[in-house]
């Protein structure tokens, strides 16, 4: 296992190594125009840095487009396509997947972003809760940063609370430079108000318990206030389900049921056909529901 992950590591760091050597150069000289990928880089809390990254990307986007090329050359020559057919083949298809590689490679760090912010917010409450409770025993900042990163399901704020301490402990910043640099990083607004807050109190002398209280009874609010908009998004949701996937597959049965006992087609398609196609239908847009439900869950 420690030797697949040790040739896991050295394969990565070849693969940048060319990536760099390659593209490197081209990496610094275009940053300017990727101001928005070094943000997201960092909101995403990404183990690379933004130079070898863009080389990445830059060389990643240029062997698909000439991999795709070959392929693409081949084809043509294989199955003797016109030329003009051919020449068409060889710009727009290297083009759609090179493109296409950019595109992905250019919107992951905003997804990872997007995930650590919405794990974060939906965790924040509780997480609040827990620092209040912690600094009610008078507790210092790092000792409360200490506890939070030791419970896991706090997931992201546990981990930004582990980086926080391991600042502190083992490179020896203090707490206002260790809180500094996880407000520089966060993806969610509001946690780095609390961190700033935090920081404030810290800086200005204030009472952190009293804070910690206030800052909670208002993420309790607009806690709940967010659950009771979703359920009653959800009531909504419940009368659409009733109405699409309940009533209207009964309404659909007693017509074929119709067109069984007169022998007739519907559209061309015999009753038998209509039956499995309804089935399909069905299935795919109870699908479809439950993967929405569960989706606005996640955002919850």
């Amino acid at each position: 296992m420690v030797k697949k992950k040790s040739m896991k590591i050295k394969i990565e760091d070849y693969f940048k190594k060319i990536a760099i050597k390659r593209f490197g150069k081209i990496a610094s000289k275009y940053s300017k125009h990727f101001k928005h990928l070094k943000f997201t880089l960092v909101t995403a809390d990404a183990k690379v840095l933004f130079r070898t990254y863009l080389s990445i990307l830059f060389f990643l986007t240029s062997f698909v487009f000439i991999l795709t090329f070959i392929i693409s050359l081949g084809f043509s020559l294989y199955f003797q396509l016109s030329v003009p057919l051919t020449i068409i083949g060889l710009i727009t298809v290297p083009s759609f997947f090179a493109s296409l590689t950019f595109l992905m490679i250019y919107t992951y760090p905003s997804s990872i972003t997007r995930r650590r912010k919405s794990d974060i917010e939906k965790n924040l409450p509780f997480a609040i809760n827990h620092m209040a409770a912690v600094a009610e025993s008078g507790a210092p900042p790092s000792t409360i940063f200490k506890v939070l990163s030791g419970f896991k399901e706090y997931g992201e704020i546990s981990k930004d609370a582990e980086k926080l301490v391991r600042n502190i402990e083992f490179f020896g910043l203090d707490e206002t430079a260790a809180l500094r640099e996880i407000i520089t990083k966060t993806p969610s607004s509001s946690f780095r108000d609390l961190l700033q807050g935090i920081l404030t109190t810290i800086q200005t002398g204030g009472n952190l318990k009293s804070f910690l209280r206030e800052e909670l009874e208002k993420t309790m609010f607009e806690y709940r206030i967010r659950r009771e908009r979703y359920i009653q998004q959800l009531s909504v949701y419940g009368d659409f389900y009733t109405a699409l996937l309940i009533a209207a597959p009964l309404v659909f049965i007693i017509i074929l049921s119709v067109l069984s006992i007169l022998g007739g087609t519907l559209l061309g398609f015999t009753v038998e056909e209509l039956i499995n196609l309804g089935m399909i239908a069905l299935v795919i847009l109870n699908i479809i529901f439950l993967s929405f439900i569960h989706s606005t869950q996640l955002r919850m």
